[in-house]
């Protein structure tokens, strides 16, 4: 099977203007609902303004683009994923 974008185009994706996406929302009734969200502990050490940077890796991973012998580990992406999709499916304790 061919897969070929030409035959059927989507219309583009009409962005609303605003006021800006908010973790708070005014219901039907008037009152404001907020909603909840935690961290993962990998997720909060990402987030921090802080958060350790290996400079040397950087440069190895920016050389190794520029020599055009940059490798995709797929194999620990996919762990990496399937890893995450245990935890988050993992019951609350």
């Amino acid at each position: 099977m061919k897969i070929d974008d030409t035959s059927n185009k989507l219309p583009p994706i009409a962005v609303p203007t605003g006021k800006p996406a908010t973790a708070e929302a005014t219901t039907a009734a008037g009152a404001v609902r907020s909603d909840k969200v935690s961290l993962s502990g990998t997720a909060k050490v990402a987030s921090t303004r802080d958060a350790p940077i290996d400079a040397a890796k950087v440069e190895r991973i920016r050389a190794d683009i520029e020599r055009g012998e940059f490798r995709i580990d797929t194999d620990r992406i996919a762990g990496d994923i399937l890893s995450s999709t245990r935890e988050l499916m993992a019951p609350q304790r």
